[in-house]
C-alpha cells in the first residue's frame, strides 16, 4: 500500500502559517524549555523521577550533538556547528518560505528539523559556543547521553523527513 496523504498545498496562507507556526513552537519550546533547566538544574546533581528512565542533568556542550565533534579542533568544531549550521539553516528556510513544490508534511519535518536547529544555534551564539542540555533517558548502566528539546525536534524532523522522501521514491 502506497502512503498518499502527501498533498500539496492548495492554500499559500495556510502554507505560510503552518511553516511559521512550526518554527515558532520549536524555538519558543526549546529556549523555555533550556531557561527553566539553567534556573533549576544548575548546580544540582543528577535529578531522576521514580522509574529512573527521564533524568534531569544541566550540561553546557560546545561539542555537537551528544558530543560528537569532541576531540576535533576548535576552529573545526566552530566552523563545522556554527558557519556550515548557519548555511544549512539559511537554505532551509529558503526552500521552505520560497520553494512551493512540496507538501504539507515535507513542510512540517523540515519546519521541525530547522526550528530545532535555529535554536540550537542561538543558544551557541547567546551561551559562547555552548548549547543547554539537560534531559537523559535510560536506567541503570543503559542510558542516553544528555540532550534537549531541539535536539528531539531536529531528530523527529530528519525521520519524517526521510521516510516521506523515501516513501516517495518507492511509490
Amino acid at each position: 500500500m502506497k502512503y498518499s496523504g502527501l498533498h500539496q498545498f492548495s492554500q499559500p496562507g495556510k502554507q505560510l502559517l503552518i511553516i511559521s507556526a512550526t518554527l515558532i513552537f520549536s524555538i519558543c519550546s526549546d529556549q523555555y524549555t533550556k531557561l527553566i533547566a539553567k534556573k533549576y538544574l544548575t548546580n544540582q546533581e543528577l535529578i531522576s523521577n521514580n522509574s529512573s528512565i527521564i533524568n534531569f542533568s544541566y550540561v553546557e556542550n560546545s561539542t555537537g550533538f551528544l558530543g560528537i565533534l569532541n576531540g576535533l579542533p576548535e576552529y573545526i568544531q566552530f566552523f563545522l556547528l556554527n558557519i556550515c549550521v548557519a548555511l544549512l539553516l539559511l537554505y532551509c528556510l529558503y526552500y521552505l518560505f520560497f520553494l512551493k513544490s512540496r507538501t504539507i508534511l515535507h513542510a512540517s519535518a523540515l519546519a521541525l528539523l530547522t526550528g530545532g536547529g535555529i535554536s540550537n544555534l542561538v543558544d551557541r551564539i547567546i551561551n559562547d559556543g555552548k548549547v543547554v542540555d539537560f534531559i537523559q533517558l535510560g536506567t541503570g548502566s543503559l542510558k542516553t547521553g544528555i540532550f534537549n528539546l531541539a535536539d528531539i525536534y531536529i531528530l523527529a524532523g530528519s525521520f519524517l523527513f526521510g521516510f516521506l522522501i523515501l516513501s516517495a521514491d518507492s511509490q
